[in-house]
């Protein structure tokens, strides 16, 4: 069992705890609060729900125990990955260059050299086919990102957040119209007829290649985003209103999330494509199944 199976493994015995409390509490909705258990009034239910719980507080130990005993023998049994050599690679940094390497440290996108991959490009389709419910919108988007040079999975959130992947997708606001995958604007493309916007590769062109530029010339993704949805007059003026705000916090928030599914689905099902994956697996999924955890809290 490796390291990502056996927190895999962790996740669902903790999952199967929480949900055996919910099912013990909804066989006995009615029962009056003690000291430390949920009792009902009955006695023989009494004494049997006491001993339930009494079980059900002590197999999270017992599971966490064991758990702890398959994270340990995967741990040991992992073989030397790249995390190794860039905690290397870090500690052997002087201080003084310690701002220069943050500066110029770059995000890794964990998702283009999948689908550069002839090995593993046909499952990096289908999973963006499932996720978008196209196989021509997942296409679209993939390749002209790869054209652009635009994360994937930025792009994936970003047409998740504009339209819901919907390729009629239409918002009229007063003078204009969004319409498109990209929620292409009508002002900003006067020359391209109706059909145009809902023509899935022409939009994804469009507005990927738009995205692009905003990036590059707002020189981070933060303002980049702001320039898309706002406008690039309101965002260099400082006059990026709060929604803008909201609308780039969910981006982000849906990149990461499938960043997270596209570790657990595709990348722990093929040996990484390119070095250091190996690592961003184990992260993804970390962070996915704990944000998970948080959420059911």
């Amino acid at each position: 069992m490796t390291l990502l199976e056996g927190e895999l493994a962790a996740y669902l015995v903790i999952s199967f705890i929480k949900g055996a409390m919910e099912v013990l509490d909804a066989f006995y909705p009615n029962c009056k609060n003690t000291d430390s258990f949920c009792l009902p009034s009955n006695s023989s239910q009494r004494e049997r729900v006491y001993s339930m719980r009494c079980r059900l507080t002590i197999i999270p130990l017992l599971s966490l125990f064991l758990c702890s005993l398959v994270l340990l023998s995967c741990g040991s049994q992992t073989k030397p990955s790249n995390l190794e050599g860039t905690l290397s690679e870090i500690s052997s940094i002087e201080g003084s260059e310690l701002p220069k390497y943050l500066e110029n440290l770059d995000r890794v996108d964990p998702i283009a050299p999948y689908y550069k991959d002839p090995a593993t490009k046909e499952s990096t389709l289908q999973f963006f086919s499932s996720l978008t419910r196209s196989e021509n919108v997942a296409r679209v988007i993939l390749d002209n990102a790869d054209k652009f040079g635009v994360r994937p999975s930025l792009a994936f959130a970003l047409a998740l957040e504009e339209s819901n992947f919907q390729v009629d997708a239409i918002n009229k606001n007063g003078d204009s119209v969004d319409r498109g995958l990209f929620q292409l604007n009508s002002k900003s493309y006067p020359k391209l007829a109706v059909q145009d916007f809902y023509d899935p590769e022409m939009n994804a062109r469009y507005g990927i290649s738009h995205l692009k530029s905003c990036l590059s010339e707002a020189g981070n993704e933060v303002a980049g985003l702001a320039m898309y949805n706002a406008g690039n007059g309101r965002v260099t003026r400082g006059a990026t209103p709060k929604k803008t705000l909201n609308y780039i916090s969910r981006i982000f928030a849906y990149e990461d999330n499938i960043s997270s599914l596209f570790a657990a689905k595709v990348m722990a099902a093929n040996r990484p494509a390119t070095p250091g994956l190996a690592k961003l697996v184990a992260e993804s999924v970390s962070m996915g199944l704990m944000a998970d955890s948080a959420q059911k809290n």
